[in-house]
């Protein structure tokens, strides 16, 4: 029985839910998309901070020193780094009534120590029973030991908790320490996932929204279930590479230039035979066909696409590699650029999600205003972005619970099974 809900903060709780402050100034200092999330949450300095032996300001300290920026301009780019941050009251809401309802809340957060003043600000006191913040603790997620004492703190064993949090890593060491781990995908899994847990929480049904013409899909997560991600961990044994790499290699840095095609496909191929240890471009080929080798379509979605369309204005929003469309023709027989009233590549582009031109590109070419069209994504930073703007969404966690919250907004009585 559950008994406790123990949620991360970042990403969770508070998320960047407008990213054009960020990308701001990553086109005034010359770094790519994400450049400065990666400079500074990836960098010595914060890994210190989260072990409570340096502060923010050290963070940012660091940080200026590699971009060269004067005091002045540091002031200006840690304000800014920040505006686009949103708390989700709703989430806040659903955590603080269950907590009335005498379920035990913590919030567990690889963060620096100033954070406790932070959630003091914003007036969080009555939502947990108890905050743990790994700056002052001396210990971070995934490290086992502040699970446990956040467990300790609680009173509640391994299995009588769940512990909600946006990182891979973090969800699998509660799990491997007794807990249910959750990866977030937005509240309505969320609340689907307390509700099977048996905890006192209701999935409040989705009403028709008048006025819909268009319904934009996602492909990797919606048309195509990325169960590739499952075999990560094998993969990296079979490699011989320390855990995290893999993913690092494939979506890190090089990706995001690769998929806004600031990076040749021949390009970002060297880099993952440099990152993988593999001998030439032959042998990235090989590993592709071998990892992805079981990615499907899921023809359930579709077969949804396909008989939305004439009904709505229907489109494709990707952030994907180059020739993307004909490599989804050859291999699945269904072309995205004849299947779809508009077809969207960030490669082609030159923009990819989260960055709200692309939504707004999108939008124009399909002749919708953002009121006016559903956008499915399996990223809620994607689909908190695109919310930001107007367009209702539905963070796509599976297609079972995708495509029948898609059929109640449009009204379709039945066809979600289409």
């Amino acid at each position: 029985m559950i008994r406790a809900l123990i949620t991360d903060w970042g990403g969770v709780l508070m998320r960047t839910v407008d990213v054009r402050p960020r990308r701001a100034w990553e086109r005034r200092l010359g770094l790519p998309p994400d450049g400065l999330h990666d400079l500074f949450f990836g960098g010595p300095g914060w890994r210190r901070a989260q072990h409570g032996q340096a502060t923010i300001a050290d963070v940012w300290a660091e940080v200026a020193g590699q971009l060269a920026l004067g005091d002045g301009d540091l002031a200006a780019l840690s304000r800014d780094f920040w505006a686009g941050d949103q708390l989700d009251l709703e989430l806040v809401a659903l955590i603080g009534e269950l907590r009335r309802q005498g379920v035990r809340t913590a919030l567990l957060s690889n963060f620096a120590a100033s954070l406790a003043d932070q959630l003091a600000g914003l007036g969080l006191d009555g939502v947990f029973d108890e905050i743990v913040i790994s700056g002052r603790e001396g210990s971070a997620k995934p490290e086992a030991d502040i699970y446990r004492r956040t467990l300790g703190r609680l009173g509640v064993a391994p299995a009588e908790a769940l512990f909600l949090d946006d990182m891979g890593p973090n969800v699998r060491a509660a799990r491997q320490l007794g807990m249910e781990g959750v990866r977030f995908r937005g509240l309505r899994h969320l609340q689907r996932t307390l509700a099977a847990a048996g905890l006192p929480v209701e999935v409040p049904p989705l009403l028709p929204i008048p006025g819909l013409r268009a319904v934009i899909f996602d492909w990797g997560g919606v048309l195509s279930p990325l169960t590739f991600f499952q075999h990560t961990q094998e993969w990296e044994q079979r490699l011989n590479l320390s855990p995290g790499t893999l993913e690092r290699v494939l979506w890190g840095a090089e990706w995001k230039q690769y998929e806004i095609g600031a990076l040749s496909p021949e390009q970002f191929d060297a880099h993952v035979a440099r990152g993988l240890g593999l001998p030439d471009r032959a042998a990235v080929q090989q590993f592709y066909s071998a990892y992805y080798a079981d990615d499907v379509l899921d023809r359930r979605v579709a077969a949804m696409a396909r008989a939305l369309r004439g009904r709505y204005r229907t489109g494709l929003l990707t952030n994907a590699f180059p020739g993307h469309a004909d490599r989804v023709r050859d291999r699945y027989g269904f072309d995205p650029r004849s299947e779809f009233d508009v077809y969207v590549n960030s490669a082609e582009v030159g923009l990819a999600k989260p960055d709200p031109a692309i939504y707004q590109l999108i939008l124009d070419r399909l002749g919708v205003a953002p009121g006016e069209a559903v956008f499915l994504d399996d990223m809620l930073r994607n689909t908190d972005a695109a919310q930001a703007m107007g367009i209702h969404t539905i963070v796509f966690a599976d297609a079972d619970t995708g495509l029948a919250d898609l059929a109640e907004l449009l009204c379709l009585h039945g066809e979600a099974a289409v």
